[in-house]
């Protein structure tokens, strides 16, 4: 099990933010197995075939890479600028190079950072086209083109849409920095947790119908491409060790309540000594205390998974 979920939360790391429509889109086919894809966020590429190699470099969803070799699960690649590494096979589809259109491989001209919350991705260029996703500050997207004071836009699961242009800052893909984005992941995570307070509590909900506490977390982390485990105790064994008096916004904290004596519940720290979590007791998703009363009698632990 432990195996199972290191390569789960590791295999797509969040140490940092790589662009959509960087220069990885444009590989050098070699000879090999193909061309992979990949289909995950925040993906390492490592120098070996295994967790224990360092992360040369970070890719993200529909980058596309020459492949070299496989081995142990693992897809040995190769990158535009000419280095070399290792991608976990989960987070890569391969098909052969002579499949691969020319579409799949060209970059977008420029890269738009959304300026606002909660910003709609409409299906056509005017309010009168349905919202198809919805943006948080700071989201990176691909932009394809521009009409009438709106821009069509690719997401990183591949959607397109068009978002209106007061909402979207947009510049070319060579230009734009890390640093613009590195913090914007936990802002994303904390604002989209923050959307759900109110909604009930449900045993065994992960939904935004209902949320039980382990689904509530599991499902905030995937809006940002992270899978935790579906359980508050096996959660507890995600990320790394944090002490309670080093806790930040992002971290997971759990407890032992009801006098459970296993790790049966779980929250997500949102910074000034709170965190916020789908209770059972107040039977819907609350911002709670955690340097006082209750939680802070039942705490256990936290782990640290976006770093």
């Amino acid at each position: 099990m432990d195996q199972r979920i290191g390569k789960m939360i590791f295999g797509i790391s969040v140490f940092g933010a790589t662009l959509i429509g960087s220069s990885f889109l444009n590989p050098a086919f070699a000879e090999g197995l193909g061309v992979g894809k990949i289909t995950g966020n925040y993906v390492n590429v490592r120098t070996q075939g295994s967790l224990s190699g360092s992360v040369i470099a970070r890719l993200n969803w529909n980058d596309t890479v020459t492949v070299l070799d496989k081995e142990n699960g693992w897809y040995k690649i190769k990158l535009s600028d000419g280095r070399e590494g290792w991608v976990f096979g989960e987070y890569l589809s391969v098909r052969n190079s002579s499949n691969v259109s020319r579409g799949d491989s060209e970059k977008a001209a420029s890269v738009g950072i959304v300026t606002g919350s909660y910003v709609n991705v409409r299906s056509e260029a005017g309010l009168s086209g349905s919202v198809v996703a919805q943006l948080n500050k700071n989201t990176t997207v691909n932009v394809l083109g521009k009409q009438n004071g709106w821009y069509k836009i690719k997401l990183s699961d591949g959607r397109e849409g068009w978002i209106y242009g007061e909402y979207l800052a947009v510049r070319s893909s060579s230009s734009i920095s890390r640093g613009e984005v590195d913090r914007s992941l936990i802002d994303k995570l904390i604002d989209f947790a923050k959307s759900f307070v109110g909604t009930p509590y449900v045993y065994g909900g992960s939904t935004p119908k209902g949320f039980d506490c382990s689904g509530f977390v599991q499902y905030v982390f995937k809006n940002v491409g992270i899978n935790l485990p579906r359980t508050a105790n096996e959660q507890a064994t995600a990320g790394e060790y944090v002490s309670y008096n080093n806790l930040q916004s992002g971290d997971l904290v759990f407890f032992k309540t009801l006098g459970s004596s296993v790790i049966n519940h779980s929250g997500i720290y949102i910074g000034n000594g709170e965190f916020i979590q789908s209770s059972s007791g107040r039977g819907k998703v609350i911002i709670s205390p955690l340097n006082e009363g209750y939680y802070k009698e039942h705490y256990v632990t936290a782990r640290r998974i976006i770093k």
